[in-house]
C-alpha cells in the first residue's frame, strides 16, 4: 500500500511550471535555429538587385558570395553583370552568354529563381 504525501508539500505545480518553462526554451531554441537555417538572420546583400550592366563585389566568398553592387569605375567592383536570367536554377544557363566567366544562382520555391552571367571588370 503506498501512502500520500502530506498536503502542503506538494511538489506538482512546480513540475508543471518546470515543464512550461523547457517547452518554451525549446520553441525559442527551434524558432531561432529556423531563421538561421532560412537565411532570415544574416544581412541582406545586393544580389537581387543586380541587373545586367551593373558592377559588383564580392565581400564574401566563393562559396558564400556577399554582392555588393559598386559603380563600374570603382575599383572594387571585380565583376560585371552580362545578363539576368529570370527563372533559371542553374548557372549551365549562362553557357550560350558570350563572354561570361561565372554565374551566381539564387533559386527560390517561390518563382522567383534566377542566374546572373558575369565576367571580369578588371581590365
Amino acid at each position: 500500500m503506498t501512502t500520500l504525501p502530506p498536503l502542503g508539500d506538494s511538489l506538482q505545480p512546480d513540475h508543471r511550471l518546470r515543464r512550461i518553462w523547457m517547452f518554451v526554451g525549446v520553441a525559442v531554441v527551434v524558432c531561432v535555429a529556423a531563421f538561421l537555417i532560412n537565411g532570415q538572420f544574416t544581412t541582406e546583400d545586393d544580389h537581387t538587385k543586380v541587373a545586367a550592366g551593373d558592377c559588383f563585389e564580392n565581400t564574401g566568398s566563393d562559396k558564400e558570395p556577399r554582392i555588393k553592387k559598386r559603380d563600374c569605375g570603382d575599383p572594387q567592383a571585380e565583376y560585371k553583370a552580362l545578363k539576368k536570367l529570370d527563372g533559371a536554377v542553374t548557372g549551365l544557363a549562362c553557357s550560350d552568354v558570350e563572354g561570361a566567366t561565372g554565374a551566381l544562382t539564387q533559386i527560390s520555391y517561390d518563382k522567383k529563381s534566377f542566374v546572373v552571367c558575369y565576367t571580369s571588370n578588371r581590365r
